[in-house]
């Protein structure tokens, strides 16, 4: 996980604006799934312990932004208003953060992705170190139920597949 860690091209603004793709890929990267609005909302709060001497919570939140999930990583680009420019995370990093996610569908609202993860240092760039932190990023134009299947997909490529170097076709009954 990390927090405005990611390189965004030149005048990325408007490449936001024209749908062309704001950051680098990395090498044998590829985009497995994008918004085509910037009505994604994202909150990152750190949870409550007991035995943390700390008594402040840190939250962090934008209230639009552009989602990419690629075939390595997934990002969050910030258009205009927030606490941060943009969040990332790559897939590789999951066991070590101890990553878990579920989709809510909440009776009023829009559908929203929620995720924990566990802060480590060799894995949390921009966060507190050994806290808890719970994730949403709601999906006002829907594209929810799009989004969660490439998830996991790619999730389970990079974490129990990630030797394999092809691409071989899926098997489907």
């Amino acid at each position: 996980m990390s927090i405005n860690n990611i390189t965004l091209k030149d005048k990325h603004e408007s490449l936001l604006k024209q749908g062309e793709l704001p950051f680098h890929l990395f090498e044998s990267e590829s985009i497995r799934y994008f918004t085509p609005s910037p009505r994604q909302s994202l909150v990152i709060e750190s949870q409550k312990n007991t035995s943390d001497p700390e008594p402040h919570q840190i939250s962090i939140s934008a209230a639009d932004g552009y989602l990419y999930v690629t075939n390595k990583r997934l990002i969050y680009i910030t258009v205009s208003k927030g606490d941060i420019n943009n969040f990332s995370f790559e897939f590789t990093q999951t066991p070590s953060l101890q990553f878990s996610h579920k989709l809510v569908s909440p009776w009023f609202g829009a559908n929203y992705w929620e995720f924990l993860f566990h802060s480590t240092k060799s894995a949390s760039d921009g966060f507190p170190y050994n806290k808890w932190f719970k994730g949403t990023i709601k999906f006002n134009d829907g594209g929810l139920f799009d989004f969660i299947p490439i998830l996991n997909v790619v999730l389970n490529d990079q974490v129990n597949n990630a030797q394999i170097d092809e691409e071989l076709p899926r098997y489907e009954a």
